[in-house]
């Protein structure tokens, strides 16, 4: 299923320079595996945030590839606000077809012939200054040989979380499907990082595993920004209702608050192992906590946890500002994943005192802040949590610590600037490539 929009109302943008002169804007091919709105999702927000920034000075022309046809086709029109163009396509897995026994689950799920042909037509018909893609999965849907510059944006190092998949599987057959997929992952994404004219991570760990694995590409790090925009419209979905969220605000329990989207698989993994192995060690010492999982999409298996009482599901919600609030302590108990993880930059931003796995910290400096307290073993982790919980100067002072961090870290408006920089920097490249071939050509037309 296909959905082209075409603004009509939306004429090509050109800008003043210093001068007054008018100046056509760079024209950005944005290639995202979801809608970006609403920002619901670690993903989504990034994208909606940088969107909305970067339409002001280049025109976007967005393509997604979606596995969420049904929610993302209702908000197609929110991203006419920023965009020249929406392109909607619904992401088809092919079947245990023998051509397709080397790809990846990532790159499988992300699938889409309609999205393949109507992007190389695309390329073919119009002239772009720049493709932007978020994830290495999307640039299947471009041809082989294409003349115009690619960014590639890497949120997590993805073979890498497949490892951490092997690591945590439980029984022999789910290591060796884990392996199997480190094992393409790996090479896929290779394969498409030498692709891209340039590369970015999110965090210097990753930009630090590309280079190790491939030398001679051009990765930068730009991380996410923190400020996340707060407005946004009303929802036609239906949210969880303000009488769950005004009963969590009057419950005076002790609170403890993860935050996920449970769409997403290393999210569900992190919710269990909590709620199943150390939550109890911890409702030993403090036997009236709450635990409250905050998100979108919770399976079954999560919406059975709250068979324990002490625990809360709520499901997508209309804003996460009063859980946030509420709570004394945020987790990110993250087993498998990479990248800077959303959740701990809000929760940084509401002041909190936050427990995380090093896997949940990636990408952040504590060096000269203790913002968050890291702990990979449960018995540690539980520990740390039931220590902020019960001493209340102690959970003050790292509450403190993480607004004092929080200030220190890059806005959105300063991440989108290094992206227009980036942009026109690869523009300037491409123009310098294309003189000098010209150049060549000339001399060798006239003999020299």
């Amino acid at each position: 299923m296909l959905i082209i929009i075409l603004d009509i109302n939306y004429h090509q943008k050109y800008i003043r320079d210093d001068m007054g002169i008018l100046l056509l804007l760079m024209k950005i091919l944005f290639l995202t595996a979801h809608l970006p709105y609403p920002p619901f999702s670690g993903g989504r927000r990034r994208e909606f945030e940088l969107i909305f920034r970067l339409s002001r000075s280049f025109e976007v022309h967005l393509c997604s590839i979606t596995k969420s046809w049904g929610t993302d086709s209702m908000y197609i029109n929110e991203l006419l606000r920023y965009c020249k163009s929406v392109n909607l396509f619904e992401a088809a897995a092919p079947t245990n077809k023998p051509e397709y026994a080397l790809y990846p689950h990532q790159m499988k799920k992300h699938m889409s012939e309609e999205a393949s042909s109507y992007i190389s037509f695309l390329l073919k018909n119009q002239s772009f200054d720049l493709i932007h893609i978020e994830g290495y999965y999307l640039l299947q849907h471009l041809p082989i040989k294409s003349e115009v510059p690619i960014l590639l944006i890497e949120h997590n190092i993805e073979h890498l979380l497949a490892l951490q998949q092997f690591m945590v599987a439980l029984t022999q057959q789910e290591k060796l499907y884990f392996w199997s997929e480190y094992i393409k992952t790996l090479n896929w994404e290779q394969l498409m990082w030498k692709r891209a004219t340039v590369c970015v991570a999110l965090t210097n760990e990753d930009k630090i595993s590309m280079e190790r694995l491939e030398s001679n590409i051009d990765v930068r790090m730009i991380p996410d920004g923190s400020d996340h925009l707060k407005k946004m419209v009303d929802s036609p979905i239906t949210l969880l209702s303000n009488s769950f969220e005004h009963s969590v605000i009057k419950d005076n329990s002790p609170s403890i608050l993860f935050v996920g989207n449970f769409a997403y698989g290393p999210n569900v993994d992190a919710a269990l192992y909590f709620s199943r192995d150390i939550f109890p060690l911890i409702l030993r010492y403090v036997p009236n906590v709450k635990l409250f999982l905050v998100g979108n999409a919770p399976p079954p298996e999560i919406c059975s946890l709250t068979s324990n009482r002490q625990i809360e599901v709520s499901g997508r919600v209309a804003s996460l500002i009063p859980f946030y609030k509420h709570a004394d302590v945020v987790v990110c108990p993250l087993r498998i994943g990479g990248g800077v993880k959303v959740k701990v930059l809000e929760a940084l931003g509401f002041g909190k005192s936050i427990v995380s796995t090093s896997i949940g910290a990636q990408g952040l400096d504590l060096s000269t802040h203790r913002a968050v307290s890291v702990a990979d073993d449960m018995t540690d982790f539980a520990e740390n949590v039931v220590r902020l919980l019960v001493n209340p100067v102690e959970r003050h002072i790292q509450e403190q610590e993480a607004l004092a961090y929080a200030r220190t870290l890059p806005s959105w408006d300063q991440v989108s600037e290094a992206f227009s920089r980036l942009y026109e920097e690869m523009a300037d490249c491409r123009v310098s490539k294309n003189t000098r071939m010209e150049k060549k050509e000339e001399k060798e037309a006239a003999g020299l």
